[in-house]
């Protein structure tokens, strides 16, 4: 019987110990009031020292995710903390950034981009080329198809305004699939 005692202990205490362990990043994700609540963890890549990312995600199809160091919220390039990114199903459609303040924050040396849109206009063919990329893994170089006009994307600044721009700008699918997947930080 005690055996079973411990075993069951054991358990609990690993059970709680999980519960709580997006709970103490709390006070960040409390921050971004763009960020509905109640949020779960979806990944967490914090090693015990407290150094890592973590990402959560919500109802609405959100991912808010930031880096700690020593379990204190790190501050990246530009000044920004935190990364929005919202989903329409499995098409990314707008990525936010955001200072340590909760505050829409942009890359002073990129336009004082603070968010991003992207419009899929050819989303046959981005699900060609993304079925491609898939089948790889990622791990594919494709001719950049930025001038076949399949994404367009929109800058919007720290007021959330956007940014006038001369042209249309576009991106490739694969640039678009490394953003889908949240491989890029700031």
């Amino acid at each position: 019987m005690k055996p079973l005692l411990f075993v069951f202990l054991f358990l609990l205490q690993n059970i709680c110990v999980n519960a709580q362990s997006g709970s103490k990043y709390d006070v960040y994700t409390n921050k971004i009031k763009q960020f509905s609540q109640p949020a779960k963890v979806l990944s967490n890549n914090i090693k015990a020292d407290g150094n890592g990312s973590i990402e959560f995600t919500n109802a609405k199809k959100q991912v808010l995710r930031f880096r700690v160091m020593n379990h204190k919220l790190q501050v990246l390039h530009g000044e920004i903390a935190f990364q929005l990114f919202y989903y329409n199903n499995i098409f990314l459609q707008r990525v936010e950034t955001f200072d340590k303040d909760g505050s829409l924050a942009g890359e002073r040396e990129s336009n004082n981009e603070a968010a991003v849109v992207f419009i899929i206009e050819k989303p046959g063919l981005y699900l060609r080329k993304k079925k491609l990329i898939d089948a790889a893994e990622g791990n594919i170089n494709l001719k950049d198809d930025s001038n076949e006009k399949i994404i367009r994307v929109q800058f919007y600044d720290s007021n959330n305004l956007p940014i006038p721009e001369i042209q249309h700008t576009y991106i490739s699918s694969k640039t678009y699939w490394n953003q889908n997947i949240r491989m890029n930080w700031p």
